[in-house]
């Protein structure tokens, strides 16, 4: 054993065990100008690189399906088993390759991760025109949320790159099996580096909330969630996933905008996605949202190395007067007003959210949980707590130096969930390249075309910021 799964970790793993939650993936588009012989061999040699660098890679997890899983160290990981190349059919565009491939490995539980390693590369040649020169690729690193946070694929793609500039063949890889060393050690949950303090008033309506029925107390006004959680979504399951890129020259406009407005780019999201909702979904009093955050700056763990899961999650419920107020806006200017306002109540939220750490915080209620599973299980046929979740992953930044290999994309991605948020929007972006967004949802959980909409409207309004312009949007 190398350790047991910490606190937050069993969240991915009772949730994989269940099949309730699958995976995270981060994907990476790598171009060079040469053409490399023997392309597999490259690719395999560098994975095996990283793999040696990153013990999170070299472990398995046993007794996932009980309440207390471990990781284990893997004598030996036979890497044709763990990468797998994907031509993208004639008749498609790139990118319906890409939403095709994770779409797929979305909906595919983990099979033998107490032998096997719970990750995968999955490679998806680019195509090549007459007008272009050189090789590319894009890389999807999928993996098991116990394994690391979405930082974590980003630090893969970085130890890749490097790898393929820098190729150090490891003599411990033989015919595709790689020797795992002896002496890895993983890196350590955040409770072994944070003391989260909880407090008996925080304790007390924490436990109230959610364990007496809602007509016992006072309750906010109800969200609009999806579907109601249900096994159908179980014995159904599939991830749909909806792609929208905007230029390096738009971002730069719009990081821009959002800096002369006091407000963050994710704040931004959140303005720009609650008029659409507001406006697509006229029944809803109100929305729920989850933001994710990285909690490496307080545990000590690299945010350019370490490969982990050390984050939180700020969860706000929309006043609806908020929403009340998008769907009544006067003109686009009035519009645009309250996007902004709400972009910066974001930001000022999510600041009194990290200056409290680390005291009076869910992730100090998880010890107080007895059974996960059980847990997980009795959400199903209640309402979601969120109807969706904005992930950002940041901007990936590297230094690329002429004739080597250089990443052009970054797209980041993961399951949709039986009892988690309606819809998942994951962001990435390299530095000087484009943005993406990825919008990811159960099949039944919301209405496909809604996502379609959302996604187009979020497009249509980036583009209106970008370039100053009023956003308009009669519906």
């Amino acid at each position: 054993m190398l350790r047991p799964v910490g606190n937050i970790e069993k969240f991915s793993t009772a949730s994989h065990s269940l099949g309730f939650y699958r995976g995270v993936a981060n994907t990476a588009r790598y171009r060079t100008d040469s053409e490399p012989q023997l392309l597999d061999s490259v690719i395999e040699a560098a994975v095996a690189q990283v793999v040696l660098k990153h013990p999170a890679l070299c472990c398995g997890i046993i007794n996932e399906d009980e309440k207390d899983p471990e990781f284990i160290r893997l004598e030996s990981i036979d890497l044709s088993e763990c990468i797998q190349y994907q031509l993208p059919k004639l008749s498609q565009a790139e990118d319906d390759a890409i939403v095709e491939a994770l779409s797929v490995q979305h909906g595919q539980t983990w099979p033998n991760i107490d032998s096997q390693p719970p990750w995968k590369i999955i490679v998806v040649p680019t195509r090549k025109w007459s007008d272009t020169k050189g090789t590319g690729f894009d890389i999807i690193f999928a993996y098991h949320h116990a394994l690391g946070d979405g930082l974590s694929g980003v630090v893969f793609h970085r130890s890749f790159l490097d790898a393929l500039n820098n190729p150090l063949p490891p003599s411990s890889l033989i015919n595709h099996v790689l020797k795992v060393p002896a002496s890895i050690t993983l890196e350590f949950p955040i409770e072994k580096a944070v003391n989260f303090q909880i407090g008996w008033i925080f304790f007390f309506k924490t436990m109230l909330s959610t364990l007496l029925p809602k007509w016992l107390y006072p309750a906010s006004p109800q969200s609009w969630t999806g579907a109601v959680p249900s096994l159908d979504h179980l014995t159904n399951y599939k991830t749909n996933v909806s792609l929208i890129q905007i230029s390096s020259e738009q971002v730069s406009k719009v990081l821009s905008a959002c800096k002369s407005q006091k407000a963050t780019l994710t704040g931004l999201l959140h303005g720009l996605i609650l008029m659409s909702l507001a406006k697509r979904i006229p029944s809803a009093s109100t929305f729920t949202t989850a933001t994710p955050y990285s909690l490496r700056y307080l545990t000590g763990m690299s945010a350019t190395s370490g490969m982990g899961n050390h984050v939180g999650s700020l969860k706000l419920q929309q006043p609806t007067k908020v929403i009340s107020d998008l769907r009544s806006a006067k003109n686009p200017a009035e519009t645009m007003k309250q996007i902004w306002d709400i972009a910066r109540d974001f930001r000022a939220s999510m600041a009194t959210e990290l200056a409290g750490l680390p005291n009076d915080n869910l992730i100090g209620m998880i010890p107080y949980i007895s059974d996960l599973h059980k847990m997980l299980i009795s959400m199903v046929g209640r309402p979601r707590s969120n109807t969706y979740e904005i992930s950002n992953v940041g901007s990936l930044r590297i230094d690329g130096e002429p004739g080597k290999w250089r990443i052009e994309r970054d797209v980041f991605s993961q399951s949709g969930s039986v009892t988690g948020a309606a819809i998942y929007f994951n962001v990435a972006s390299v530095a000087g390249g484009p943005l993406t967004i990825a919008a990811t949802w159960l099949e039944g959980v919301v209405d496909n075309a809604l996502v379609g909409d959302v996604m187009k409207d979020l497009e249509y309004f980036l583009k209106c910021v970008g370039e100053g312009k009023e956003i308009a949007l009669d519906i």
